[in-house]
């Protein structure tokens, strides 16, 4: 089903200070934005094995999360296009126009059409870095819809990569989450299961998701601190 159901909530004064922050972007649903970012890097480091990335392509991702939907304050329906032209338009300097632009493209296909080089701004990017595109928004795209009605019921994500010669790689997605509504639960693993199209082209893989209460697993503080550290000694890839 569409996401152009989800609840919007009203900018305050924590949103307006924080996208401050963010070139001066204003933010819709902050939790949610914030959320989302966490989650998104939940899915980063569980599939380490996968892109090799580091800290500068786990900032890229950060900024896309945090920004995705700010397009809705200009137009619900087409946001992730907005999402786009805000981030260009905004004022990074922090960031190189290069990496503006891939901190936009990110951000662009949470939602809807997979990049395509006729796209605006994507097109403009070299090689590297529309893959680069392509991996780290279909890893926001899953991980924005573990957060479907805004509500942070999935609170984490842990797994692991897969690779068996001769057949291909599997993603195994836990999902932790304090849903007491099964029509809740199956609604979350439903859109996931749709909005892993993204991630499961860029990586040349399957996505498997399962949704455990939390404290389910009690390895799973285990694994999540295995992938941090992990990421901050692979910081220079």
């Amino acid at each position: 089903m569409s996401t152009d159901h989800h609840r919007i909530t009203g900018p305050d004064h924590e949103g307006i200070a924080f996208a401050a922050l963010m070139g001066g972007i204003a933010i819709d649903d902050l939790p949610h934005a914030r959320h989302v970012a966490q989650l998104a890097l939940d899915l980063f480091q569980i599939t380490w094995p996968l892109h090799g990335f580091g800290r500068n392509e786990a900032e890229l991702l950060r900024r896309a999360a945090l920004l995705h939907d700010a397009g809705v304050l200009v137009s619900y329906r087409g946001h992730h296009k907005e999402c786009l032209h805000l981030i260009m338009q905004a004022n990074m300097p922090d960031l190189s126009i290069e990496q503006q632009k891939e901190v936009a493209c990110i951000g662009r296909y949470h939602r809807k059409a997979f990049p395509k080089k006729r796209h605006a701004v994507y097109g403009d990017l070299d090689r590297a870095a529309r893959q680069r595109v392509s991996e780290l928004g279909g890893i926001l795209r899953l991980a924005d819809e573990f957060d479907y009605g805004h509500d942070s019921g999935v609170t984490h994500l842990y797994g692991h990569v897969l690779s068996t010669p001769g057949k291909s790689v599997q993603v195994m997605l836990h999902a932790g989450h304090h849903i007491d509504n099964q029509a809740g639960r199956e609604r979350v693993e439903e859109q996931a299961l749709k909005k892993r199209d993204l991630f499961e082209h860029a990586f040349h893989c399957h996505v498997s998701i399962a949704l455990e209460r939390e404290g389910a697993n009690e390895g799973e503080r285990t694994l999540r601190e295995m992938a941090q550290l992990l990421l901050s000694h692979n910081g220079h890839h």
